[in-house]
């Protein structure tokens, strides 16, 4: 009925307009991202569309004697200003010496080639040449705290079963001491997704919770990285009704994304269970070999939010498993962290070519056949677009108000496709020298594409404040984003 309703609002709209919305949204100078409907008055053949990433390469695997059990899903990758240099803290398993586990961090001068530095910080049988920072830890996040003094600069909050969820902080990234105090006496079992919101003024943690005996995310904000988090921690994302039944959520990597103000993007990790009673025939090859009955496969998908609480989860795999530079991978986790570089994103997925419970496999040698840490790269605002029918389709907005004298599309039309752009009163009447029939058109691929209509004028500064609407008329093409901007 919605569908219904938006199509013949697109038909309707450019022969009688439109109610005038009481108040337009207040874009500004901000990127909007196609992430969902929101924003949209009316939809005609288009639809949003999930983009997964382009894989580049195996940038990280088990080599070192504290890495033969392989490398866990857990870790976060970011560019850190204050050493100069990128960062990738991983997860290493090795069952010589208990837990087994550990993290460890690898760094980059570009973010591809990674090295693996004596760090001096842990003891491991008796030496400290080796890149390890935090023993028997494994499920948080390292942040730089841009809150923290400079002895408290980085932060790693992080859960445990004995110790329940602790602060540990680091004037470096790599000497850290635990916090005296439990922050909460939740154990995740799973990595906490963190981060610091400016936007929202407060800290965001994604811990694992149990909802209706499964695994879900749930969220909690906090004023400073040590304080207290409630009792009951709020669940803000689980399976449902389109999932099939013996499937829940593992791990998320939640995060905001740096170039809009109002954008959060989730790769949430949908499980397989393959005890499920009906397909439990499945689990019998890894019984078999002495593995468990907690066993499956595990993909990567994306959610997207406009506020970090409300998500839409999309059901097409992100990162689904399958070969990656030669290997057969049954489990690829996403997660936290995205590089921005001037014309990609660049994001990492932990791999695995054995199933969740085929665990003595972890009792070897490490090396490249167990997988490792993998890179792939995506298009600045690539994660989803607006999907127009090669046949045509157009598409309205609800009113918008904005500031800047240009309006620059991140648009890939194919060579067969086309894009138009009219700008509209906030009652749905073209406004003189921005309609349809003035509209260039524009083909090609571009990261930022300005709009332009007749005799090629760009200049939208005269609508700046006004209530508008854009009506985008296009064929065979991408649509990710759109933002105005200042200067030429």
């Amino acid at each position: 009925m919605r569908t219904c309703l938006l199509l013949l609002a697109a038909l309707l709209l450019p022969v009688c307009g439109i109610a005038t919305a009481a108040d337009p949204y207040a874009l500004d100078g901000d990127r909007f991202l196609f992430l969902d409907t929101f924003l949209l008055y009316s939809i005609e053949g288009a639809a949003v569309t999930v983009n997964p990433p382009r894989f580049d390469e195996l940038v990280i695997i088990a080599d070192r004697p504290w890495e033969t059990g392989g490398i866990t899903s857990y870790g976060n990758a970011f560019y850190d200003h204050l050493a100069h240099e990128y960062r990738l803290y991983y997860v290493p398993v090795c069952w010589d010496v208990p837990p087994g586990f550990c993290l460890a961090l690898a760094t980059s001068t570009d973010g591809i080639a990674w090295e693996k530095p004596e760090l001096g910080a842990v003891e491991w049988k008796g030496s400290k040449a080796n890149n390890i920072v935090i023993w028997g830890q494994r499920e948080g996040t390292v942040i730089i705290d841009p809150n923290a003094s400079a002895d408290h600069r980085y932060a790693f909050l992080s859960s445990e079963p004995s110790l329940k969820t602790r602060l540990f902080t680091s004037p470096d990234g790599i000497h850290f001491t635990m916090g005296d105090e439990q922050v909460s006496s939740h154990h995740s079992d799973s990595q906490i997704s963190t981060f610091w919101d400016g936007d929202r003024g407060a800290y965001v943690h994604y811990p694992r919770v149990v909802h209706d005996g499964l695994r879900a995310i749930g969220m909690v904000t906090t004023g400073t990285m040590d304080e207290a988090w409630p009792e009951a921690t709020p669940m803000v994302m689980s399976r449902d009704d389109r999932d099939i039944p013996g499937v829940d959520l593992y791990t998320n990597a939640c995060q905001k994304y740096a170039l809009a103000r109002k954008a959060y993007v989730g790769f949430p990790t949908p499980y397989y269970h393959y005890n499920e009673p009906s397909r439990a025939y499945l689990n019998e090859p890894t019984l078999a070999i002495g593995g468990k009955t907690n066993d499956g496969t595990i993909e990567t998908q994306l959610a997207v939010s406009r506020d970090g609480v409300g998500w839409t989860r999309y059901r097409r795999p992100y990162i689904p498993v399958g070969k990656y530079d030669g290997l057969d991978v049954k489990i690829a986790m996403a997660i936290p962290g995205i590089f921005y570089e001037d014309d990609r994103l660049v994001q990492f997925f932990m791999g695995y070519t054995f199933t969740h419970g085929d665990t003595q496999i972890r009792h070897g040698d490490g090396g490249r056949e167990l997988g490792g840490v993998f890179r792939v790269e995506q298009r600045i605002d690539g994660f989803t677009s607006l999907d127009f029918d090669y046949e045509g389709g157009v598409v309205i907005t609800q009113p918008l108000t904005f500031s800047g004298s240009r309006l620059v599309l991140n648009v890939n039309t194919s060579a067969s496709g086309e894009a138009r752009v009219a700008i509209l009163d906030a009652g749905g009447n073209e406004l003189e020298g921005y309609g349809l029939a003035d509209a260039r058109f524009v083909n090609g691929d571009y990261l930022e594409k300005t709009a332009e209509w007749r005799d090629g004028a760009s200049d939208v500064g005269p609508l700046a404040g006004k209530p508008v609407r854009l009506r985008f008329v296009c064929r065979g093409t991408k649509l990710h984003s759109f933002r105005f901007a200042s200067g030429e």
